[in-house]
């Protein structure tokens, strides 16, 4: 894989403070850990910590190249034919650094609250992550657990709104 020299950044808004470095550079080796599962669903979260971690004992991570370089070091060969193998990562700190998934349950929340009677709202998502939040919140709002291990359901169970579709609806 060629390695890039840019810069690590991946703000959306370049008036943002917070980049990429900051993510890769301060985060704990658990920090890293959980935003790369979760929000990267990487099955290496853990290794590609482990080796961010070790690799900043020698001096700062500062361009995409060095972090593409200990990722493709860390993955087993095996396991990268499909796509290039940082992309997971890379798209996990991106969420992070722009805060990308938060608000968003809390923002359909707010969505179904200015509805009128009888009202419809349809969210388009464009990755698993925002398409598990949408439907879990959308769960919660007809009065269905979001999940079957969901125990605060069945405390706060008010149904505000109708699903219309038990799945989500994909283009043809």
């Amino acid at each position: 894989y060629m390695a890039s020299e840019t810069e690590l950044d991946m703000r959306m808004d370049s008036n943002q403070p917070f980049s990429a470095k900051n993510v890769v550079n301060e985060y704990s080796q658990e920090q890293l850990a959980y935003i790369l599962s979760t929000y990267g669903e990487e099955r290496f979260a853990s290794k590609i910590a482990t080796a961010i971690v070790k690799r900043r004992e020698k001096g700062e991570i500062t361009t995409t190249g060095e972090l593409v370089d200990i990722i493709v070091n860390t993955i087993p060969k095996k396991f990268q034919q499909e796509g290039h193998p940082a992309k997971r990562t890379f798209q996990a700190i991106r969420i992070e650094v722009n805060g990308e998934l938060a608000g968003l349950k809390e923002c359909v929340y707010e969505m179904v609250r200015f509805l009128k009677p009888n009202g419809r709202i349809a969210i388009i998502t464009f990755h698993s992550l925002e398409d598990r939040i949408v439907k879990q919140t959308f769960k919660r709002l007809a009065g269905r657990p979001e999940s079957r291990s969901d125990k605060s359901f069945l405390q706060d169970r008010i149904k505000l709104a109708s699903l219309l579709t038990n799945k989500p609806i994909i283009a043809s």
